[in-house]
């Protein structure tokens, strides 16, 4: 004999007729279901959340758009400088921004 309490009074669930077992049944898998759709939620939230932190790091190495762009000359390469002029993107036509891998396969 099992013992239910639903809005402060108790049953006793071997005497309840088909049709409440039935409902109470139904019930019973909506909430498993809900809990399942829960979970899927929360393990969605923490990788979103791993995504986010990944993309961030990512986007470090990444020129933002209107950023002044600077080229990194090796010190053997560069006998003298007289007068050094740095253009933001929008200055310069027909520059092409290299992605980060295509800046390391060029190395």
């Amino acid at each position: 004999m099992a013992n239910l309490t639903i809005d402060g009074k108790l049953y006793d669930t071997d005497t309840l007729p088909q049709e409440v077992k039935g409902q109470l049944a139904a019930l019973q898998q909506c909430e498993q279901k809900i809990n399942s759709w829960n979970m899927n939620i929360a393990i969605a939230q923490t990788a979103r959340g791993a995504y986010a932190a990944e993309l961030k790091l990512l986007l470090e190495q990444v020129a933002v758009v209107g950023a002044e762009k600077v080229e990194v000359v090796e010190a053997e390469e560069v006998d003298e400088v007289d007068e050094v002029e740095i253009l933001s993107a929008d200055e310069v036509e027909g520059v092409e921004v290299l992605e980060a891998e295509a800046v390391e396969a060029n190395r």
